[in-house]
């Protein structure tokens, strides 16, 4: 890549305007499905993280007894105080995006839990390491971690940050909090793994580049994420070494084209199916019930020649301050030193919470080297995307809509480079 990546302009950086703001569909190749399911009776799935180890797609899912339509919570009526966070584990087909075996992740780490208001591993990002093989990352309320006082009364522990294990029936077998030096105990959610690393490496803080280990901040060549691969798995790292895509992607995702114009009764003949509990192998805990899937093209679809490099834009922009950018999903190589993230920012308006992303490029020890501009995933509601997978030049991407719905956006590499703009360090 040489010195495509190394910062040449200097970009305005300038508040966000939410009449302004664009959409996915408007930048970039953006075709979303609906994947929402309820593990769980009587919780809501959101936040879904996706990855591919070059055999499988799986994702895991949150699920909670409350959700936000339109920026307002509504609990369960099975809810107790507090909130209640359970995950599920799904393989799914990723070329009709139906879920083929769902898994319900028990949390059996053995390590004491607290009497708090929140219950549960939330918003879980999972990862391969050489080390461990599949991995997560979550925030935790809910590990005990002594009695914190101040002034001698009682006081509320924040989130903290949890590397979590798991069985072959992806029970979470075991949980080490991330408690190093490096941060002072403040709250702490949102990490961003990098993914297919020799070991886990983390960007704490997207905007200042900040690393961390399980063991705490890593400073110089120490910090430095080492990408690597199964060994005995498919993936032979398709985006560098330019391999084909697998035979699902391919059938799913072909060269695109330029459609003809369809009315809404052929989009909607286009949509599969409504998938029902009978359809789908459940493995665990009984019968689940399962929502319908549905497949929600973009109302714009682009023809992007791939030609195996990784272009980006160039000139100047009109960006968001970028300070506020947190962690979205993992971190996918996409160059010798270059890795692909999306991440978000939020801002109140009119009391109700406004999201919105960015794709951004960081390098092997955590340094910001491009950025997009920013986008919305979906028109309304709160968006939060934390999972990304790459397969050749198909990348995608979940996330969850209003902690209540659960989507994935397929896009493609090539044109998300092509948006990346190098910033000045």
């Amino acid at each position: 890549m040489g010195d495509r990546f190394r910062p040449r302009v200097v970009l305005d950086l300038l508040v966000v305007s939410v009449d302004s703001m664009k959409y996915a569909h408007d930048l970039i190749p953006w075709n979303v499905t609906d994947i929402s399911i309820r593990p769980y009776e009587g919780l809501w799935s959101f936040n879904p993280s996706i990855h591919f180890d070059g055999d499988r797609w799986l994702c895991t899912l949150r699920c909670a007894d409350y959700a936000m339509p339109g920026g307002v919570t509504i609990r369960s009526k099975s809810s107790r105080v507090g909130q209640q966070t359970k995950n599920a584990m799904v393989l799914f087909d990723s070329t009709t995006w139906q879920p083929k075996q769902i898994f319900k992740m028990y949390e059996k780490d053995g390590l004491a839990r607290e009497t708090c208001s929140h219950a549960g591993f939330e918003d879980m990002r999972i990862f391969w390491t050489a080390q461990h093989g599949l991995q997560g990352i979550a925030a935790s309320l809910h590990l005990k971690r002594g009695h914190r006082t101040v002034d001698g009364k009682s006081t509320h522990q924040p989130p903290e940050q949890v590397l979590l294990s798991f069985d072959d029936q992806f029970d979470i077998v075991a949980a080490r909090p991330i408690r190093g030096d490096g941060w002072s105990g403040s709250p702490q959610k949102n990490w961003v793994p990098f993914n297919f690393v020799e070991e886990p490496r983390f960007l704490y803080s997207i905007d200042k580049g900040t690393m961390f280990s399980v063991d705490g901040a890593l400073h110089g060549a120490a910090a430095r994420a080492t990408h690597t691969r199964p060994q005995k798995s498919p993936i032979e790292d398709s985006v560098l070494a330019k391999e084909a895509p697998s035979a699902e992607t391919a059938a799913a995702f072909p060269a695109p084209t330029v459609p003809a114009p369809q009315t809404p009764r052929e989009r909607s003949a286009r949509r599969p199916p409504p998938v029902r509990g009978g359809d789908v192998r459940i493995l665990r805990g009984g019968r689940m019930a399962i929502d319908t899937v549905s497949s929600r093209p973009a109302s714009r679809v682009a023809s992007v020649a791939f030609d195996g490099t990784r272009r980006m834009g160039g000139g100047r922009i009109a960006l968001s301050k970028y300070p506020g950018l947190r962690g979205g999903s993992q971190l996918v190589r996409v160059d010798d030193d270059a890795w692909l993230g999306i991440g978000h920012e939020m801002k109140f308006v009119n009391a109700k919470k406004y999201y919105w992303h960015a794709f951004y490029l960081v390098d092997s020890t955590g340094s910001m080297l491009a950025v997009s501009e920013p986008f919305k995933l979906v028109q309304n509601g709160i968006e939060f995307a934390a999972g990304m997978a790459l397969d050749g030049d198909r990348l995608v991407i979940s996330f969850g809509v209003d902690d209540m719905e659960c989507r994935i956006g397929e896009t493609r590499l090539s044109a998300v480079m092509e948006r990346l703009h190098s910033i000045a360090r």
